[in-house]
């Protein structure tokens, strides 16, 4: 390829840096027009034939050529840093070799990497052909070892798998209509099978009008302070989370073709499956598409976590998925930390501590991915949908592997934190149980009655909002009127009073024909002083709910503060608006210290430190029924609440070591098994395709390198004190007896047909640090 097309006017201004080819051995040669071209051409075609090392630009008479070494450097630079650009990589390339930057080279170097990976692709799609890996799904039924390798002879859990899954809108795609220039058509599509197409996902594009009753709340229902109660539980969490509220409101600006992914993890945070966001926010088609993905591949008993699983447990069991679900025994839970800013009875339904067989997983899986994906937006916002694509297939590649290798420390880290759990709150529990008087049945009755308690719990009756509406309506009446100290200035202010009193008399009057009274209510009788009553109950938890909602603000930002990936402006944002929060929250606290005192019997004031304990917000659900007190019940008192907070822990703890004690086999097992699969791939491939059995030979070494980490870490595991589980091999569910990929039998290992291989095989559990 000549430059001077490309170049134009830009020749003249380096030139002379052009006259002479780089020294050393090259990244990149560059044409010029000239003699030096010829040089460059004979050059590059004589490193062809000779080494093999580099990549031309163009299928016939490239005048570039990319190192192999390079585009591989650039790769793994890429999947360990997402940020950094392909222009970026060209601006260090030429500073290296001295040559003037040219933004021509950035679109050159972008095609040979894509073929490049191409490549790539090409020698990964025959590896998992030779290894037996290319059926349908297989990536998917095999993406977590510890999860999904099962074994036989292991007790069956409550839960078979744990999977989260969410939305996020960083990697959106501008859409090429708003972008300078003529967009190119690109026919490539996604190489992997992350990716469940559009067309599926909007086969359940009108299933939520179907999840939807007529008595089902809505955004419009919850939109002001007046019109909340507090027992509308599913309409607290619908306007907390935008995601929750009607679909016709999530919607997307026209700028983006895409608004972002879906994405589908195991525990350990492998992605499983995920889908494109088209034109649109986080509509329940996407999660519907995915659970229909997840009862396709897996098995029975799948735990879902999910932000507003509350909500859309409702929505999946009135889609079409719904009996399948249920024939499944599919659930869904809410995320740990994003539970916190559901209301108490939803809380006490779907937050992990809670939730039988959820162990102390904490399901926020997907904000920890987002956290690093989010780096890919810079580069992927004004790509081709294939390059965005290719983009976001390397790092979910990349990012499962590096899950894979820290699988021994995810491990024993929850191990060790499961044991440190059972032995602090089961000393701390004991130590309130002598205090309290409880016992661990009393904490399994207390949770029982929390949640009769809040399923009991009726909204306002019709005909008592009524009445309560229309006593507000005659204290507004009140304050409308004449006064003594307005007689002065009745001449200037006669209009607007006497139009404030009109319009107050006619809603009051409104009222009265609407409840059929006879006779209006006066200050003093009954009816009136009944009215006052509950109307205070009413601002009570009007205000309650305000000092509620500014403190769940104030803990999201302050961890948003936290996060890495900030910038500076949206740093000073969120500061600003923390400052401008407490100073909030300082006044909703008076407002309700004053509500409350006006109650009868008196409601509990809160302090400032009283507001910033409640870091769990289950303390203000408590406090929410005016009508009763509920300070009398063992389950509302906070010693009892942390009571019960230890019993739970510790219950949860158990049930983490319980599934651990599965994973830790399985994990063994599948770094034994992927050793024998390779080595038979190795001999069966050596003489029909030395090429791939040395590309399998590459690999199969650095496997086993990653193996001996993962397996020394489950030896320390095993180490701990406490530890009850078994660091042994089995075999896998549905492997026959012949089969060579099988864990160790008694008759002997399979694929050791000789000293040599026994020799292999010894040296590979020597470098596990384990002895066979």
């Amino acid at each position: 390829m000549n430059l001077d097309g490309g170049a134009g006017e830009e020749d003249e201004e380096y030139e002379a840096g052009m006259q002479t080819i780089p020294p050393g051995e090259e990244a990149m040669f560059m044409s010029h027009a000239g003699g030096e071209d010829e040089l460059c051409r004979s050059l590059f075609e004589e490193n062809m034939a000779t080494h093999k090392r580099y990549l031309g630009t163009a299928p016939r008479q490239p005048s570039v050529a990319v190192s192999f070494q390079v585009l591989e450097a650039y790769r793994q630079y890429h999947r360990v840093c997402p940020r950094l650009s392909i222009q970026a990589h060209v601006h260090a390339l030429c500073y290296l070799h001295k040559v003037p930057y040219w933004k021509g080279f950035v679109e050159q170097f972008s095609h040979t990497y894509d073929v490049y990976l191409s490549i790539l692709h090409g020698i990964d799609t025959r590896v998992r052909t030779v290894l037996q890996q290319d059926s349908a799904d297989w990536r998917m039924q095999n993406a977590c070892a510890p999860c999904l390798y099962t074994l036989e002879g292991e007790h069956r859990l409550q839960h078979s798998l744990l999977v989260t899954m969410d939305g996020n809108q960083s990697l959106k795609l501008v859409d090429s209509a708003f972008r300078a220039g003529t967009p190119l058509a690109d026919p490539r599509r996604a190489r992997t099978d992350f990716w469940i197409p559009p067309e599926v996902v909007d086969q359940f594009k009108d299933e939520v009008g179907k999840a939807k009753g007529a008595g089902d709340a809505t955004l419009e229902d919850v939109a002001t302070d007046e019109s909340l109660s507090p027992e509308e539980a599913a309409s607290v969490c619908v306007e907390r989370w935008r995601i929750a509220g009607p679909e016709a409101r999530k919607k997307m600006f026209a700028l983006f073709a895409v608004s972002g992914v879906f994405v589908c993890l195991c525990r350990h945070g492998h992605i499983l499956v995920m889908c494109d966001m088209i034109r649109s926010g986080e509509l329940m088609k996407y999660p519907l598409a995915i659970i229909n993905k997840l009862l396709e591949v897996y098995g029975p008993d799948v735990l879902v976590g999910y932000d507003i699983g509350c909500e859309f447990s409702k929505t999946l069991e009135r889609s079409c998925l719904g009996m399948r679900a249920q024939e499944k025994g599919l659930k869904c839970i809410v995320p740990a930390f994003h539970g916190h800013s559901h209301n108490r009875g939803c809380q006490v339904q779907f937050l992990p501590l809670y939730f039988s067989g959820a162990g102390k997983e904490d399901f926020e899986g997907c904000e920890r991915l987002f956290s690093e994906s989010n780096a890919l937006a810079s580069g992927t916002r004004l790509a081709t949908p294939f390059h965005r694509h290719q983009a976001i297939e390397q790092f979910a590649t990349f990012w499962s592997y590096q899950k894979h290798a820290e699988s021994g420390n995810f491990i024993y880290d929850n191990y060790k934190q499961a044991l440190g759990i059972i032995a602090s709150d089961t000393e701390a529990f004991n130590a309130l149980a002598n205090t309290l008087g409880v016992t661990h049945d009393d904490c399994e009755r207390y949770l029982r009655e929390e949640r009769e308690y809040l399923a009991k719990r009726k909204s306002e009756p019709p005909e008592i909002a009524a009445k309560i509406d229309y006593v507000a309506a005659l204290i507004h009446l009140e304050k409308a009127g004449y006064r003594k100290a307005e007689i002065t200035r009745i001449r200037t202010r006669s209009r607007t009073t006497f139009a404030r009193y009109k319009l107050a008399e006619e809603e009051a009057l409104r009222m009265e024909e609407d409840l059929g009274l006879a006779q209006r209510w006066l200050p003093g009788t009954a009816e009136y002083t009944d009215g006052v009553r509950e109307l205070c109950y009413r601002k009570y938890r009007c205000a309650l709910d305000h000092l509620e909602r500014l403190v769940i603000q104030r803990m999201f930002e302050l961890t948003k503060l936290g996060m890495s990936g900030i910038g500076y402006k949206m740093r000073e944002k969120i500061g600003k608006a923390l400052k401008s929060r407490a100073e909030a929250i300082r006044k909703a606290l008076e407002e309700y210290n004053r509500c409350a005192s006006a109650l009868r019997p008196q409601r509990p004031t809160l302090s400032w430190n009283d507001v910033m304990e409640m870091a769990s917000l289950a303390e203000f659900d408590v406090l929410r029924d005016a009508r009763e007190d509920v300070r009398e019940f063992p389950w509302a008192q906070r010693l009892h609440r942390q009571a019960m907070g230890f019993h739970f822990n510790v219950i949860r703890a158990r049930e983490e070591i319980e599934r651990l004690n599965l994973e830790i086999p399985r994990l063994f097992t599948a770094l034994i098994d992927r050793h024998v699969d390779m080595k038979n791939a190795i001999a069966s491939t050596q003489e029909i395709n030395p090429a791939l059995a040395h590309e399998l030979r590459l690999r199969w070494e650095y496997d086993d390198k990653i193996s001996a980490r993962i397996a020394a870490r489950l030896y320390e595991t095993s180490q701990l004190l406490g530890f009850t589980g078994v660091l042994a091999a089995g075999k896998r569910v549905g492997q026959g007896d012949g089969d060579e990929s099988s864990g160790p039998q008694e008759e002997g290992l399979p694929g050791v047909e000789n000293e040599q291989d026994a020799e292999h095989l010894v040296d590979f559990f020597d470098r596990l640090g384990v002895v066979a």
